[in-house]
């Protein structure tokens, strides 16, 4: 089974995504504090969530550090609470691969989920995720 990490630190957005990803994909949940300490497993595809809090601190560490770890092509969609144009323009050139700024629309971010686990497929036969 395929796992989904989500970084969040918002219990809401854990059972939104547990929800929606059904059981479709195996979800591990994993907060901020746990990615600073490194301690998280190897997943598929990795969510972050960015509250406004967060953006306005910078997310590119976070991004990175995620990337450092699970490798460089590994798919990221982020969930970005509040952020501007230039926000998401950044954290798209960190390296995430998609975003979604509201979780209003449940079957958009199902979407979304659906293509980051695309991409994860792609790279894995025809990139450099290797298996």
């Amino acid at each position: 089974m395929e796992r989904v990490l989500l970084f969040s630190d918002n219990k809401e957005i854990f059972g939104v995504t547990n929800k929606i990803i059904e059981k479709k994909y195996k979800l591990i949940w994993c907060n901020y504090d746990q990615l600073k300490k490194n301690q998280y497993p190897i997943s598929d595809v990795v969510i972050m969530h960015f509250d406004e809090k967060m953006i306005k601190k910078g997310t590119f560490e976070f991004i990175v550090k995620v990337k450092g770890k699970l490798g460089h092509a590994i798919p990221i969609l982020t969930i970005i609470d509040s952020g501007t144009t230039q926000d998401i323009f950044s954290i798209l050139r960190a390296g995430a691969y998609d975003y979604l700024g509201t979780m209003e629309n449940l079957q958009e971010y199902r979407k979304k989920i659906e293509d980051t686990m695309l991409w994860n497929w792609y790279l894995k036969k025809y990139g450099s995720i290797k298996t």
